[in-house]
């Protein structure tokens, strides 16, 4: 039965195979093949997935019992290997571009496998025999590149590779589950249908203290379940520790045999799987490639349908004929309506009747006026009943004829557009003239006054005079008429192009139709040839629970493996109960430097001649004195900068999670003051910086614009998934906000103390910690009380990144930075971004301060694989400018162990000691004597002034009055040197003149950036098929690439005001140094005067606001995931954004640099101003000193004995100094 079921399914593959042929399809008859072989091989394969550091060929080569596939912390797998059990053998498949035949595979060693897999390029495949008694003679194991891989052909291979599989392993590392691409990609493998297994790898990094793993497994089966992901069971597991109590390595190794038993259902289920999909995916792809076509006509139907074109050309042609009748029916219309309004008019009322008979009866021969009627008389009775008559019958056709003509022939000729005011006047000028003359000329002789005869008379003079109206109408709508036909031609033309426009959208009906019906008869025909799909039978999978057991309450501690030169019962072991390293000798040392600077300030505080010198090395002393030493620690927020920080207090006072901890900046610095041991300091962010948080994350988020009495419920309807990782954050930061809102609401805007206990449960609880500004815990240990200062920033990748301001700030003044990576961590997007700030920085400052850490260094199986982790960090370093950067590979978990349980081989084994031993020697050396060298030179500048003095009061009186007279004469000469030097304008031009080139070379630099900025905000685990509004998700990731493209820019600015600072105080030193030379004072004098130290504010803000692309737009060459990763689409996306992305960057830098320009010209003038009042100050110090000496002041002695003081002092000061303090 079996048997046969197989022979039907190849037969199937082959005529579905020809079917992809035929239809030139030629990844779906390439997938087909693929199947026929699968078919015949009768295998069962079983995949790996997951991202490079998880651990998936290391998990292949212990399932194997040996290294067949090379393996480490850094990326190795770059194409498909397929691994069977045989004769130890390796096959590549040399990839050939263009060609449809394959190339004859090469056979090599398993030892050169290494080198092909991580060549991957230029390979399409691998495969590997080996001795594995768990495959057997049926079972493949299939190991994948990393589904985090930037390279689009190994994501390519990593999703064609499944529909080889019969079953799908994804392993993810312990604390990356919940990461966007492991979620994405795990939902892309459950949408297959394949039998899915979870694995969560190095369980060996839990610890039951940090979070139970009750809870760590609900976190992750809510996530499972929120993204839609369906899997047949999840196991832990650690390849390193094989007795973890947390361990399913041997559920693991029963599952594969009990999988390989059910081969036979298992491979069928697989191939009606791939099967279906490839068909499924042959058909999307059919119809993604008629896309663009169909966007075409849609484009030209506007919106239409075809039973809306069929309707607009039926009324097409009706209008097209009413055209052409149309002058033959505006008469007629017209003529209807003069007869309606004539017929309906009543000239001859009653009253008009009358007149009209007595003026008849005065007009007849016989007419008398009485008994002495004369001609007279009658003549001028007949002229008054004439002129009634007229009157009468002139308000009759006035009422009932001239204005509603005139208004019937307007509303005609408007209503055709013709109507022209002059047409009224030549109207009126035809109506005719209903004068006495006219009307006397009407009446004839013999013409009846009265009955019949007068009916009959007015009817037909009514009957003449609506004539003439008539004839008056007709005439002006003739002329009007005569307007017409150019009027015609423009409709007909007008009608012309819409019958044009819906022949077009006839044609892209037909032509739609048409590409719908070559769809459906290839699903049809498809359909003709699948069988149903064939279901899993219940039962055939075996179950895995994740069940821990019983005895795992904590995870196991790590086995310590010391390095191999570390002696038992070294000296530095018999050293251990006195403490680890600190930079406290250094802190010392600068309090002997304050105190020695203080008693010489104290020496000259009465000495007028060297009150300026006083002042400025009392501030000096002061700085000293009240100086800490800042630590400030970057990293993602996996990296474990919180252990770190643990084992440098030597305590865990800081929380730990697998989950993001640090939401806010957590100083930890000694008591003082009121603020006891364990006490912390919370500052709560205030309502408008909070709202600012929220409105920043809608937008990110594309929510729309929050309102402060619902903006909790619109979270209802956040996504699950289907977010750009970049936007993560910030769905985090909502969802936690939402839910502890009720009770930080009142707390923001205040600052309070807390204890510990609830210091941690702010800092770890994420709907708490978000409210949180900032936190500062009092916390006595060596570290602190030594000075140190220690900063725990949030993560790169927190909702905070966007703040480079903050960033920036910190990597400016602190006094060491170290930057935290985990072992086998990939340098994520925002890593990349703050390794990239610092390499622009680093330059800026006298020392290199900055320390590359790389935690958890004993996760490494030996020294070999540690060395390639750290050439591997050292490379990453080297691409962000960091050219000779510091790495030290170190244990903080070991390290806090053996701190805390006094176990010194536990610390040596940690690595933690050579670090510790760097910053001590940095903090406590190499920092420090940058300022003590300048507290010496200071101390020296001051004694050798007062030996000049001591020279100056031996000197003979009249020498000295020379020198007086000399030095007043130069007084006018040296206020207008020093009004010149505050005016100066040469230092500003200088200044702009940089600052133009710097922000070019800055825009250069983005622009340089922008493919890759582009490959990482366009993320294939987002657009995908089943990903929902694509155009949406694609809109939301151009606006993630300007995002990114913005905090870059404005990162660059903030490493640009550094070298503006850098180059304005060169300015100013060699425009006062100029003067101060003209002026006669020595260079010591001159560097005593100038306060190096002094800080130049940085602007206080620099936010740029880059001009928005509209994505929508662009959507049109996206068409299709796969047409945008595999086709044209993502050059032709790229092309047409890249130049709207750098105008935005050049518009945006543009209007940077003249704020930026401004602040620091500004801050030239203000320091050439000081520099002149110091300049001054010190002339006249030295006028009144003379002055004093020649009034019998200060005697050689005097200055001489002062002299001597401060050598002593600066003996005394050089000496202690090079003790051991």
């Amino acid at each position: 039965m079996e048997k046969e079921t197989l022979s039907e399914t190849a037969s199937l593959l082959f005529q579905l195979r020809g079917l992809m042929h035929r239809w030139g399809d030629e990844g779906s008859e390439r997938i087909y093949e693929d199947l026929q072989h699968k078919e015949g091989g009768n295998e069962l394969t079983l995949a790996f997935c997951g991202h490079f550091s998880a651990g998936k060929s290391s998990m292949i080569n212990l399932l194997c019992g040996s290294s067949v596939l090379p393996s480490g912390p850094v990326p190795t797998s770059a194409n498909i290997v397929s691994i069977r059990s045989g004769v130890p053998r390796v096959l590549i498949y040399p990839r050939v571009e263009g060609s449809k035949n394959d190339a004859a595979p090469i056979e090599t060693t398993p030892e050169r496998l290494q080198e092909y897999c991580r060549n991957g390029g230029e390979y399409s495949a691998i495969e590997v025999w080996n001795e594995i008694p768990l495959l057997g003679k049926d079972g493949v194991l299939l190991d994948t590149p990393g589904v985090d891989s930037t390279d689009d052909g190994h994501q390519a291979a990593t999703r064609s590779a499944l529909h080889l599989a019969d079953v799908v392993f994804y392993v993810m590392d312990y604390n990356h589950v919940q990461s966007e691409n492991n979620l994405a990609f795990a939902k892309n493998l459950s949408d297959w249908g394949k039998p899915l297994y979870l694995i969560v790898n190095q369980i060996d990094k839990h610890r039951e203290q940090e979070i139970s793993i009750e809870e760590y497994k609900r976190q992750l089966e809510n996530a499972f379940e929120q993204w839609g992901i369906h899997c047949a069971g999840i196991l832990f597991t650690s390849l390193k520790k094989k007795e973890h109590p947390l361990n399913h390595w041997d559920q693991l190794l029963s599952l594969i045999t009990e999988l390989l038993e059910q081969k036979e259902q298992l491979l069928q289920y697989s191939l009606s799987r791939s099967i279906h999909h490839t068909a499924d995916s042959s058909l999307t792809a059919f119809r993604e490639d008629q896309q663009e076509e169909r966007a075409a006509l849609l484009e030209e139907l506007e919106g239409t349908n075809a039973e809306t074109v069929t309707n607009e050309l039926k009324s097409l042609e009706e209008e097209k004929a009413r055209l052409e009748a149309l002058p033959q029916q505006s008469r007629a219309s017209l003529r209807t309506g003069l007869d309606t309004l004539l017929n309906n008019a009543n000239l001859m009322p009653a009253d008009v009747r009358e007149a009209s008979g007595s003026y008849m009866e005065s007009a007849s021969p016989t007419f008398r006026l009485g008994l002495f009627s004369t001609a007279a008389r009658r003549e001028k009775e007949q002229s008054k009943r004439l002129a009634v008559w007229q009157g009468l019958l002139t308000r009759e056709v006035s009422a009932q004829l001239e204005w509603h003509l005139i208004q019937l022939v307007r509303d005609w000729a408007e209503n055709l557009g013709l109507w022209e005011e002059e047409a009224e006047t030549t109207l009126k000028q035809g109506f005719p003239a209903v004068s006495q003359e006219w009307l006397a000329a009407a009446v004839k002789p013999g013409t009846g006054y009265s009955g019949e005869a007068l009916l009959n008379f007015c009817r037909t003079l009514a009957a003449d005079i609506k004539s003439q109206f008539r004839r008056a109408a007709l005439a002006v709508s003739d002329e009007l008429l005569a307007k017409l036909p150019p009027l015609m031609e423009e409709q007909r033309t007008v009608l012309q192009r819409r019958e044009l426009a819906l022949a077009a959208q006839t044609r892209a009906v037909d032509a739609l139709a048409a590409l719908d019906r070559a769809a459906a008869a290839r699903a049809h025909e498809l359909a003709a040839l699948l069988p149903p799909r064939r279901p899993l039978t219940p039962g055939i999978l075996p179950e895995v629970r994740v069940t821990p057991r019983a005895a795992a309450q904590s995870a196991a501690p790590r086995e310590v493996q010391p390095p191999q030169n570390v002696a038992a019962g070294s000296a530095a072991a018999a050293n251990w109960a006195a403490g680890t390293a600190s930079p406290a000798g250094g802190r010392r040392r600068l309090s002997a430097a304050a105190d020695a600077l203080a008693a010489a300030a104290e020496l000259l505080r009465r000495e007028p001649a060297m009150a300026s010198a006083a002042r400025s090395l009392a501030a000096r002393a002061e700085d000293l004195a009240g100086g800490r030493f800042t630590l400030a620690l970057f990293g993602a927020f996996s990296a474990g900068k919180s252990s770190f920080a643990n084992a440098l207090l030597g305590e865990e006072v800081l929380p730990v999670s697998p989950h993001p901890a640090t939401a806010a900046v957590n100083r930890i610095l000694a008591p003082e003051g009121d603020f006891r041991h364990a006490s912390a300091v919370v500052t709560m962010k205030t309502m408008a910086d909070f709202w600012d948080d929220i409105c920043h994350s809608f937008s990110v988020l594309q929510l729309g614009e929050p309102q402060q009495n619902s903006w909790t419920t619109v979270l209802a309807s956040l996504p699950a998934r289907g977010i750009h990782p970049s936007a993560l954050p910030h769905a985090g930061f909502l969802r936690a906000a939402a839910a502890g809102w009720a009770e930080a609401k009142p707390l923001l805007g205040t600052v309070r103390i807390v204890d510990l206990e609830e210091y941690r449960g702010l800092v770890a609880e994420e709907t708490r910690a978000c409210f949180v500004q900032g936190i500062d815990l009092y916390y006595a240990c060596p570290l602190t009380e030594s000075g140190i200062v220690l900063v725990d920033t949030p993560g790169a990748d927190s909702l905070h990144a966007r703040h480079t301001g903050v960033t920036f700030n910190y990597m400016k003044n602190a006094d060491a930075i170290c930057f935290v990576t985990y072992y086998n961590h990939a340098f994520s997007k925002a890593d990349r971004g703050l390794l990239a700030q610092l390499g622009r920085i680093k330059d800026s400052f006298a020392l290199d301060k900055m320390f590359f850490i790389i935690n958890a260094s004993d996760l490494a199986s030996g020294e070999d694989e540690l060395e390639e982790v750290r050439e591997h960090v050292a490379q990453n370093l080297r691409a962000g400018g960091l050219r000779s950067p510091r790495i030290y590979a170190l244990s903080s978990l070991l390290a806090l162990e053996g701190k805390t349980q006094h176990d010194y081989a536990r610390y040596e084994a940690s690595r933690f000691h050579h670090f510790e031993q760097a910053l001590s020697s940095f903090a406590g050396d190499e920092l420090p004597q940058l300022s003590l060298n300048a507290a010496a030179e200071s101390i020296a500048s001051v004694r050798r002034r007062a030996e000049e003095w001591q020279n100056l009061a031996s000197m003979a009186a009249n020498e000295r009055e020379a020198g007086l007279k000399e030095m007043q004469e130069r007084r006018q000469l040296a206020m207008k040197r020093l009004s010149l030097l505050e005016t100066e304008e040469r230092p500003s031009r200088d200044l702009v003149h940089e600052g133009e080139e710097l922000i070019y070379h800055v825009c250069q630099r983005i622009s340089f950036s922008f493919t890759r900025n582009f490959q990482e905000s366009f993320h294939p685990s987002l657009l995908r098929e089943d990903a929902g509004n694509l155009k949406a998700i694609f809109a939301a990731c151009g606006a993630e690439l300007m995002r990114t493209t913005k905090r870059e820019l404005e990162q660059e600015l903030w490493a640009t005001t550094l070298r503006l600072e850098s180059t304005g105080r060169r300015l100013v030193h060699e425009a006062a140094e100029a003067a101060a030379t003209e002026l006669f004072f020595s260079t010591q004098e001159f560097h005593l005067m100038e306060n190096e130290e002094a800080a130049w504010p940085s602007p206080s803000e620099l936010e740029c606001q880059l001009q928005s692309v509209e994505w929508p737009t662009l959507w049109g060459h996206f068409k299709s995931p796969r047409y945008f990763f595999e086709g044209a689409g993502r050059e032709q996306v790229k092309g047409a954004a890249e130049p709207l992305v750098k105008e935005a960057v050049n518009v945006a830098a543009a209007e940077q640099k003249k704020k930026l320009l401004a602040h620091y010209v500004d801050c030239i003038a203000r320091e050439l101003k000081v520099a002149a009042e110091r300049l001054q100050e010190g002339l006249a110090e030295q006028e009144k000193a003379m002055l004093d000496l020649l009034k019998g002041g200060e005697s050689a002695d005097h200055w001489g004995q002062l002299g001597h003081q401060l050598s002593l002092l600066e003996q005394s000061f050089v000496d202690r100094l090079d003790k051991n303090l």
